[in-house]
């Protein structure tokens, strides 16, 4: 209903919210941003309150085709909202003296996600609306207006998604919105910030768990803050900008039954916070001056506080410090920078990346590099500073000089340089490979000062190189770290460069001796994803030991991080140790009655034996398909009888996932219910479904909605439908008429594959799958599964 009081016109709604069938008895609503009227319907039984505000948008388009506009309610059915901005601004929290950072600070919230999704998926276009939003709200009312975005996904290629191009190209434009964001969940590997976090429009967090609330929230004996194993690391970008707590107890809805969380969502609004206050203080202080976000950012990271025993990569700056980051805002403020600030653009080397280069020099692989060779990094300047001329020199120091860096290995050629008008300029660096030695990671930054009384920090440049352990038929494919030390809260990394011809690699993890452990390996690909965490090795609980194989791996670095837990109770000991097996076909042919032989080789330098045997485990079917906009896709399947699980595996190209904010997989039952429900975090995903049901067959859909960041764009995605099998249909793998194989080194022996066709279902054009088992006739362990494929 449409109003008139005085000049002023406005909507109210009427709500039957005791479900009475009578409205008479209601009080009329008005939007949340009029009035901030809140309301909750009237519920049976003791079920508290699910509280709600509306807004009335006349004129929006909806799925009624007759509508002139929508009501919508609007109300966090998940608490991570309102864990988030309890954070940020809450006051009194509990009814007690416990408040956010910045207790009153306005707030708004945007609803840009739906729990009906696995993790509140956004949709397409809704994370670029919330950004409107809070953009046309910072220009109509002429005030800084902070947007906090706990909210992402696996990044891919790093700062070149679309919601990034967005964003920078949003805050070039307005300058005075303020994006605090988390830099993801994916750590504790290097080159797993998410996006939109990577973006240099972006104040990025990592999470610390800080010693005492890990005393008094989980119970932990730490020796001092750690970051959280899980808060995502930098690498082709600089990234994380500082780190901030990123556990805490905060406000959550009343219906929910847990208010401890954690997560870098829960160190972006810390962050958050610490920029209102900042903006509140300099308002207070000079009211006239407008602060830039790029240089209050670049006022945050120079105050942080550096944490000892993390690289930039882990930390960015270090811990977040709201006096430190104000005292520099003030200096900044009263030397005139806020006239005089440029920002720049930064590219290097980087093969890891898209088109080679990134913000930072990155060598994944540094195994090649020589005494003599030189590295670039390209400065242009971003035209933040408006006017006629510019010409700025510039100081270049590295942090690897400094005690806290890593001896001296990154050494900048040109000692000054400099950037005139719109002519950009460069900077060459070479390494001292002396001090490069020892395997692991190197990491340093290029600091570019203003030559001149200030000294003003105006650029950084960052260059990590890995140095990786190597395996090779003089170790025998093998290697082993004994006695190592791991403090809780706390890793070590190895980088594996997988050699040549291995087709199987298996990771260790042991207690050392007698001694005290409890800790866990996590194994990330060269791309920084995770593939497996193990469980923990905890010789409390006499669980002494963890293996795992890992079959037909890409080539590239990997790193295998050891997670001294967070809640271990002193300092761990353990042993790790990495085998590689160079188990290859000789062809790839499909395996059929009448051509059912196939050629093995060992590539590495040990003779193994090994036992045969193998088994038929289901089929594969192959679908295409397009997404584009808003549009759903839906698929009926059905899973029969004899069929133990379906599931389907999504693949895109990186270019095509770099266009998402989301990608939610769905499975719903005939009448329309969720019954699994997840999402893609990288450009690669799965969805499955088990077999519950007695009937001779069930029927599913399964749901594809994309959440684009713009509505115009498309995506196309190979999905691949494989139907696992209840029975373990068991195939005669033989070598000269016995069921095992002596694998010489070099020396090519045939197997011959027996089997029958399963009494199953198998579709048109289906392929089905098997897979042939190489047991250590020592061990009895597995140390390679050959996939292959059949026809009937």
């Amino acid at each position: 209903m449409k109003l008139l009081k005085g000049t002023d016109t406005f909507w109210i709604v009427y709500v039957d919210l005791n479900g009475d069938g009578d409205i008479s008895d209601e009080k009329p609503i008005r939007n949340y941003k009029e009035k901030q009227d809140a309301f909750s319907f009237s519920y049976p039984g003791d079920l508290p309150p699910l509280t709600m505000g509306l807004n009335v948008l006349p004129g929006a388009k909806s799925e009624d085709p007759a509508s002139s506009g929508i009501v919508s309610f609007h109300f966090d059915d998940g608490s991570h909202g309102t864990h988030v901005a309890g954070i940020a601004g809450g006051y009194q929290i509990g009814g007690i003296n416990f408040n956010g950072i910045a207790p009153g600070a306005k707030m708004m919230s945007m609803k840009l996600g739906n729990n009906l999704y696995s993790g509140g998926c956004t949709v397409t276009e809704s994370m670029k609306n919330s950004y409107l939003y809070a953009d046309k709200i910072s220009k109509e009312m002429k005030v800084p207006v902070i947007v906090n975005m706990s909210f992402g996904i696996g990044s891919e290629l790093e700062g070149h998604a679309d919601i990034e191009k967005f964003l920078e190209d949003l805050t070039k434009e307005n300058p005075y919105l303020y994006i605090c964001g988390s830099s993801g969940n994916e750590g504790p590997g290097i080159s797993s910030v998410g996006l939109p976090s990577a973006s240099y429009s972006i104040f990025s967090s990592g999470a610390v768990l800080t010693k005492d609330v890990g005393a008094d929230l989980y119970g932990a004996t730490l020796n001092r803050d750690i970051i959280l194993f899980f808060s995502s690391r930098g690498a082709e970008v600089r990234k994380p900008d500082v780190c901030s707590p990123g556990a805490n107890t905060s406000t959550v809805p009343n219906w929910t039954g847990w208010d401890r969380f954690w997560g870098t969502s829960m160190a972006a609004p810390y962050s958050a916070g610490v920029i209102s206050l900042l903006l509140s203080a300099a308002a207070q202080e000079y009211p006239d001056v407008k602060i830039p976000s790029q240089l209050l950012f670049k006022a945050v990271r120079e105050g942080a506080v550096k944490m000892d025993g993390y690289s930039n990569l882990d930390q960015g700056h270090g811990y977040i410090n709201v006096i430190n980051a104000y005292n520099q805002l003030k200096k900044y403020i009263e030397d005139g920078e806020v006239n005089k600030f440029e920002s720049y653009t930064i590219s290097s080397l980087a093969p890891n990346a898209p088109f080679g280069k990134a913000q930072n020099l990155y060598l994944r692989d540094g195994s090649f590099l020589r005494s003599e060779d030189t590295f670039t990094f390209s400065i242009t300047r971003n035209g933040f500073h408006e006017g006629e001329k510019f010409y700025r020199s510039f100081r270049i120091e590295s942090d690897s000089d400094l005690p806290t860096g890593q001896a001296g290995w990154l050494i900048p050629i040109q000692k000054k340089t400099y950037i005139r008008n719109e002519q950009s300029t460069f900077v060459n660096v070479k390494f001292d490979l002396a001090k490069m030695k020892e395997p692991g990671l190197y990491t340093g930054r290029l600091k570019a000062y203003r030559d001149d009384n200030s000294g003003f920090p105006e650029f950084e440049m960052q260059a990590t190189v890995v140095m990786p352990y190597r395996f090779s038929y003089e170790d025998n494919y093998y290697r082993s770290w004994k006695d190592e030390k791991v403090e809780q809260g706390l890793f070590k990394r190895y980088f594996i460069d997988v050699p040549a011809g291995q087709t199987g690699m298996k990771i260790k993890l042991s207690a050392s001796g007698k001694d005290y452990a409890r800790v866990r390996y996590v194994l990330f690909s060269p791309d920084g994803i995770s593939i497996d965490a193990s469980s923990q090795v905890h010789t409390l609980d006499n669980k002494n030991e963890v293996e795992g194989s890992y079959y037909n791996l890409e080539p590239g670095v990997y790193e295998v991080v050891v997670d001294g837990i967070f809640l271990a109770k002193s300092i761990s000991s353990y042993d790790l140790s990495i085998q590689f097996y160079g188990i290859n076909r000789l062809d790839d042919k499909i395996i059929s009655a009448e051509d059912n032989q196939i050629e093995v080789v060992n590539y590495f330098n040990g003779p193994a034996i090994y036992n045969l045997n193998g088994k038929l485990n289901g089929y594969e079917l192959n679908h295409n398909i397009t997404i584009s906009g808003s549009e759903k896709f839906r698929m009926p399947f059905i899973l029969r009888k004899g069929e133990a699980s379906k599931e389907f595996k999504i693949e895109m190209a990186k270019t095509d996932f770099a266009k998402l904010t989301d990608l939610a997989l769905l499975i719903s039952d005939t009448d329309g219910y969720f019954v699994e429900s997840d999402a893609l975090s990288y450009s690669n995903g799965s969805i499955s479904i088990p077999n519950t049901s007695d009937s001779d067959s069930t029927e599913y859909i399964l749901e594809i909605v994309p959440g684009f960041a713009l509505g115009s764009s498309s995506a196309d995605i190979k999905l691949t439908e494989i139907a696992t099998f209840k029975s373990d249909y068991s195939i005669n793998v033989l070598s000269e008429k016995k069921p095992n194989v002596n694998l010489y080194p070099s020396l090519p022996k045939q197997l011959q594959i027996d089997f029958e066709k399963p009494n199953e279902y198998f579709p048109d054009n289906s392929h089905p799958f098997g897979k042939i088992i190489f047991e250590s006739s020592s061990t009895k362990k597995t140390e390679y599964e050959l996939p292959i494929k059949f026809k009937f």
